[in-house]
């Protein structure tokens, strides 16, 4: 219940904010803060972070300090000394001993064939992957909201057309009408515009569905809930993007790509996997220091700390020698790994380079046919207005009218769905060249 009321609070702020409609970087911004997809790969990098520091204890000496304290019972025990001061016998009777140590210790690992220090790079390289992981969910995180986004801007113009379709169905609706009373016209000609007037509110009501289902697309794209709260999405114009070259996609993507930078560092995990195998056939060598003290009482415990302790020195040399086949199996298969991890990363490399061309070869496409179908627009435009002037001298018929009419929604409707494609492989060309999270960096941050 409170993080509903928080929510809706957040809401409230945002639509003060915005009160005319979000922009995208708005859109953006707030899935940057919301997305708990995104707060978890965040927290990924956090742990890897901790390993990074833990794998560092690889190389750092160990140190133990110990206590003990001993009690053992056996049946009394008499034993008799002679006292040479006093020339007599003394007895001492004896059922138990106690027996207090105290000690420390430190280990310290001097070789294992290289296994720490490749642990620690094996350490940074999975905090690298994490990293790119993390773009990856950034980037992806806002591909989708610039997918959502224009997709609502989207369907709100194809609703504006439909809305003006309706109007200019209603107008021809009434004057077919008048011309059809005053005896001007057949019946088919006003059962033709009705017919035309009909599919238009069939539109539009199709529309206005169209709309609610693209804003709750958004809203959970952004990490909100939807309350019904309004958002709209404003328009910009869209600028043909500067597209690089073949040689230079193939950069970026080498470069930038997180997803080929993941497998890159994958293929230099895998290697140190191996090289840690390959170590743990030589030698291990390792020292350690000991320092201890014993006494039957607390007493003589702390007087043997200072006058009677004991302190080693130990030096220890391990090579296996045989440990079945595991060993060998092991390494082979990280030999094998390493092969995998190469290819993966050709494969991708590839299949990476063919997305962008297809890309590139679209927003090329798109750069020469936008303008083209804005002069369509403005020629059916023009074509359905002299239409209706000659339908109202009687020199055209009704079929010329409504298929003007309909070459006008039409050549809109591709103006619109050719914007709004050329705005989403934009994106996605941003997305594969690793781009894409740089532009809203400042904003998220």
């Amino acid at each position: 219940m409170k993080n509903k009321t928080t929510i809706i609070v957040f809401l409230f702020i945002l639509n003060y904010l915005y009160p005319k409609g979000y922009s995208l970087e708005n859109c953006i911004t707030i899935a940057l803060e919301q997305k708990k997809t995104l707060l978890s790969s965040t927290l990924g990098v956090t742990y890897a972070t901790k390993g990074l520091k833990g794998s560092f204890s690889n190389i750092l000496p160990s140190i133990q300090a110990t206590s003990s304290f001993g009690k053992s019972h056996f049946p009394e025990m008499e034993s008799v000394s002679l006292n040479f001061e006093t020339l007599s016998l003394d007895t001492i009777k004896l059922n138990h001993v106690d027996n207090y140590s105290t000690g420390i210790s430190l280990t310290q690992n001097l070789y294992n064939g290289g296994q720490s220090r490749n642990q620690i790079n094996q350490a940074r390289i999975v905090l690298d992957i994490a990293e790119l992981n993390e773009r990856s969910m950034r980037i992806m995180v806002i591909q989708n909201v610039i997918k959502s986004y224009y997709g609502l801007l989207q369907v709100q113009k194809l609703l504006d057309v439909s809305v003006k379709n309706l109007e200019m169905s209603n107008q021809q609706v009434t004057f077919v009408k008048k011309q059809f009373d005053l005896g001007l016209i057949k019946k088919t000609d006003l059962l033709k515009a009705e017919v035309a007037q009909g599919q238009a509110r069939i539109d539009l009501l199709n529309l206005k569905t169209d709309l609610q289902n693209a804003r709750r697309i958004l809203f959970n794209d952004m990490g909100l809930q939807d309350f019904g709260q309004e958002i709209t999405a404003t328009d910009d114009e869209w600028v043909i993007p500067n597209i690089p070259s073949s040689g230079d996609l193939l950069k970026q993507l080498e470069n930038k790509n997180p997803s080929l930078l993941v497998a890159e560092a994958q293929k230099k995990l895998d290697l140190i996997s191996y090289k840690i195998i390959k170590g743990i056939r030589l030698p291990s060598i390792y020292t350690s220091l000991n320092y201890s003290a014993n006494g039957e009482t607390t007493q003589k415990l702390i007087e043997a700390i200072d006058d009677n302790w004991s302190f080693g020195i130990n030096l220890y040399v391990s090579l296996p020698l045989y440990s079945g086949n595991s060993l060998t199996i092991q390494q082979q298969q990280a030999k094998i790994k390493t092969m995998q991890s190469d290819y993966a990363y050709i494969t991708l490399l590839n299949d990476l380079r063919v997305q962008a061309e297809l890309i590139r070869e679209t927003l090329t496409n798109f750069s020469e046919i936008i303008p083209i179908n804005r002069s369509v627009v403005e020629s059916a435009e023009e074509d359905l207005k002299l239409v209706r002037e000659r339908y109202s001298l009687g020199s055209a018929t009704i079929l010329e009218v409504l298929d003007a009419q309909i070459s006008l929604i039409r050549s809109n409707t591709n103006l619109i769905t050719v914007v709004h494609n050329a705005k989403i492989q934009e994106a996605n060309l941003k997305a594969l060249l690793g781009i894409l999270d740089t532009e809203y960096k400042i904003k998220e941050e």
